[in-house]
């Protein structure tokens, strides 16, 4: 979702919150995501709860109205999957990509937006929504459960032949070697070879094991997460962006370790030294969090995804810090983001913050992003999200 939002300004001035006069998006700036979008949609509901519920339950219900119940080898469909984005026709970069110009536009090529709806649906704390959302809690439990049995463990992401999104975590892409700089690659800026399980759906997962534990009463849930917080553990640190086909570790320190605090995803005695990663000043700059750090070979600060700051992720990162005890360092992340977006003006979907620390704005982002409005706000009300 992108752009002016009927409602946000509504959200805004009922918090008394201080951007709420800022809220329309640019005459000359109509977005590229005017659309119900998976894991998007959802953690902007979730940045949003405390003080619009309904918002939540809105989200909740169109996706599970929308959730997968058949295999289908183009859009990636499968029972119980939640989708990644809805339209009334494909986007262009689908269709030069080679997808059919047929409607509408349904597409679940996401790792992440499953877990993202059973983390939601927990938050809300609302036994009735979460009765009538039962068979759709069960069909993703069980979509969860089936994809980390066939991953050997973890949630991979692989397009299999669709002409979609060769990448499927947040940091999705149709080429990763493309100039926008999305996605993931190697050091030497190849391309890795799927399947790809990537760290950050991996943190997510595991939040959501845990949530439908306390959704369901199935214990079982709760194994499975220690589970795989043990693989993470072993697999991902001290610095690994995703394993590729093979289980090939392709390196990189960024902001998915904001991620894996966030969601409790690694070890007790890993904590620590994960923090001090995240904290170090390559990745945490006087704006937010990068999406990867300044030293690594394929870093660019205006890249998409391999070096640009996002006000979302930023926002999972300071929950993470919060977390991890580290109540200097995430007060730093969040006053930054917010001097950013102050600095900027609107609520772009990234901004880039170059090797001697000065804030650039992106040409490659998005004016408003729902997303940073909802950073934006959850940043100033204290509310990181997280299940304590």
């Amino acid at each position: 979702m992108s752009g002016s939002i009927p409602g946000w300004e509504l959200v805004a001035s009922a918090a008394g919150w201080p951007y709420a006069s800022s809220l329309s998006t640019a005459p000359d700036d109509p977005g590229r995501f005017h659309a119900l979008f998976g894991r998007d949609s959802l953690i902007t509901a979730l940045q949003l709860l405390p003080a619009r519920p309904d918002i939540a339950r809105a989200t909740l219900t169109a996706l599970a109205d929308r959730q997968g119940v058949r295999r289908d080898p183009l859009t990636l469909e499968e029972a119980g999957k939640i989708g990644h984005e809805f339209r009334d026709r494909p986007p262009a970069s689908f269709l030069a990509a080679g997808w059919p110009d047929r409607t509408p536009f349904r597409y679940f090529g996401t790792a992440d937006a499953t877990s993202w709806f059973v983390v939601v649906l927990d938050a809300m704390g609302d036994p009735e929504l979460a009765d009538a959302l039962r068979p759709a809690l069960e069909a993703a439990v069980n979509w969860l459960r089936r994809s980390l049995r066939a991953g050997d463990g973890l949630l991979r992401h692989d397009p299999a032949g669709s002409p979609g999104l060769t990448q499927q975590g947040w940091r999705d892409t149709i080429d990763a070697t493309g100039p926008a700089g999305g996605g993931i690659l190697r050091p030497d800026g190849s391309s890795p070879a799927p399947p790809l399980a990537d760290a950050d759906t991996q943190a997510v997962t595991v939040a959501a094991l845990r949530a439908s534990a306390r959704l369901t009463g199935d214990a079982d849930h709760l194994h499975a997460a220690e589970e795989l917080r043990s693989r993470i553990t072993e697999s991902f640190l001290p610095a690994v962006l995703a394993l590729e086909a093979g289980n090939r570790p392709v390196p990189g320190a960024g902001s998915q370790l904001g991620w894996l605090l966030w969601a409790d995803a690694v070890t007790p005695g890993a904590v620590d030294a994960v923090a001090d990663r995240l904290a170090e000043t390559d990745i945490a700059t006087r704006y937010g969090l990068r999406t990867l750090a300044s030293t690594e070979p394929t870093f660019d600060c205006q890249a998409y995804h391999r070096g640009a700051v996002w006000p979302f992720d930023s926002w999972l990162g300071w929950g993470g810090l919060r977390a991890a005890g580290r109540a200097e360092q995430a007060e730093q992340v969040r006053r930054g983001v917010l001097a950013a977006l102050e600095r900027l003006g609107g609520f772009p979907e990234l901004y880039a913050v170059d090797p001697d620390g000065q804030l650039l704005m992106s040409p490659l982002a998005n004016r408003v992003q729902a997303w940073t409005i909802g950073a934006a706000f959850a940043f100033t009300t204290g509310w990181d999200g997280r299940r304590r």
